[in-house]
């Protein structure tokens, strides 16, 4: 017993030099908040920002995350909001205004009855195709 107190109390002043330690090496870290990336496909500063507020770019750090970005997404010089819209008209699918449906429920009615109507005819001309 009187060797397990004495590796107890080693450890516990082995603990405590340590605390001090860390503490000591913590308080001398500083915190930069501004980032700047320098990417030839970015530019140099694209996240850079002395105030948070102003931030064009902000990730969210809840349970499910999320990440807003108010400037143009350059992937590869691709803009990606563009190539997105590009598709959607070439898949003829509906430009939504969320906003709006929340605001008159009659909106995102009217798109669904379209779009169920949309899809049966697509079905009747597929199974008319099918039997020539």
């Amino acid at each position: 017993m009187k060797s397990i107190r004495e590796r107890e109390t080693a450890e516990k002043k082995r603990l405590e030099k340590w605390q001090k330690e860390f503490k000591n090496n913590m308080s001398n870290y500083t915190y930069n908040s501004v980032y700047t990336i320098s990417n030839p496909n970015v530019g140099l500063g694209a996240i850079s920002s002395k105030n948070i507020a102003d931030a064009k770019i902000t990730i969210g750090g809840s349970k499910n995350g999320s990440m807003r970005v108010d400037v143009p997404l350059i992937v590869n010089g691709r803009d990606v909001m563009k190539e997105l819209d590009e598709m959607r008209d070439a898949l003829l699918l509906l430009k939504r205004d969320v906003d709006m449906e929340a605001k008159y429920p009659k909106l995102k009615k009217i798109k669904d009855e379209y779009e169920r109507a949309l899809d049966m005819y697509t079905t009747f001309k597929t199974i008319k195709e099918s039997k020539k």
